[in-house]
């Protein structure tokens, strides 16, 4: 207990003489609790070859699979109706050649003219983009992935769908920490919600967040192993003042 100070989120380490955030190495203690690298959960990896680190997990769910597909066939489906019915009037008031079976866009009697016709695109936009966005996250959910990528140094984040998707770079010699965020709170209408992700934290304050997509266990294990690839930059010095009031206490 010599060697803590609680108060001021500080531990001495007498191996190698020098002051670290307390609040740090519990965090990472508990990250890594229960994790066994040499064994994955099923649909995680972790490889280091020693001249490069991968790790990585699919976002395969069934559960996800399932749900985001229903939800997007009845939204996907409404909203195809209105779609066609924009459509059809964007066409006829073009005098663009439709299909015969296509109905004549009527409104009040008469035909619907431009500006209806642009406000209900308008007005569609967002449903579009909401379907959309949906039936992306079904894909995620069917084929997707979370991967780093660790060399020399350098860090590569890439989450996406086989060849299609987000890279960030990142250098490893400025991470600060690896944690998982689990945040809780209610929204103006009472109802709870929850942001779960992997954060890698940089010395200069700024934060990758990523890993929402992934099941419980293989964020764990993804979180602890990307830890033990930057552990060699991973850094948890004290301010001097932090650690000059500890070590005149």
């Amino acid at each position: 207990m010599a060697d803590l100070n609680v108060a001021s989120d500080v531990a001495l380490c007498r191996a190698c003489g020098l002051v670290h955030k307390l609040s740090s190495l519990l965090q990472a203690a508990k990250l890594e609790e229960g994790v066994d690298l040499a064994c994955p959960p099923a649909g995680a990896w972790y490889r280091d070859s020693g001249f490069e680190a991968v790790i990585g997990a699919t976002h395969r769910s069934v559960a996800t699979v399932m749900g985001l597909l229903a939800f997007s066939l009845f939204w996907n489906g409404i909203v195809s109706v209105f779609v066609f019915f924009a459509f059809n009037s964007t066409l006829h008031l073009l005098d663009l050649p439709r299909p015969a079976w296509f109905p004549s866009p009527k409104m009040n009697g008469g035909d619907m003219g431009w500006g209806m016709t642009v406000f209900l695109w308008l007005f569609l936009t967002p449903f579009i983009v909401i379907g959309l966005a949906m039936l992306g996250g079904f894909v995620s959910a069917l084929s997707g992935r979370t991967e780093m990528r660790i060399q020399d140094g350098q860090g590569v984040l890439y989450t996406g769908i086989g060849a299609l998707g987000w890279r960030r770079r990142f250098n490893a010699q400025s991470v600060n920490e690896v944690r998982i965020d689990d945040r809780r709170w209610r929204d103006s209408d009472g109802d709870t919600r929850r942001t779960k992700q992997i954060v890698v934290e940089m010395v200069n304050g700024k934060a990758i967040r990523f890993g929402s997509m992934l099941r419980d266990d293989r964020m764990k294990f993804v979180a602890a192993a990307a830890r033990k690839a930057l552990q060699p930059w991973i850094c948890h010095s004290v301010s001097s003042s932090q650690e000059e009031k500890f070590r005149g206490g």
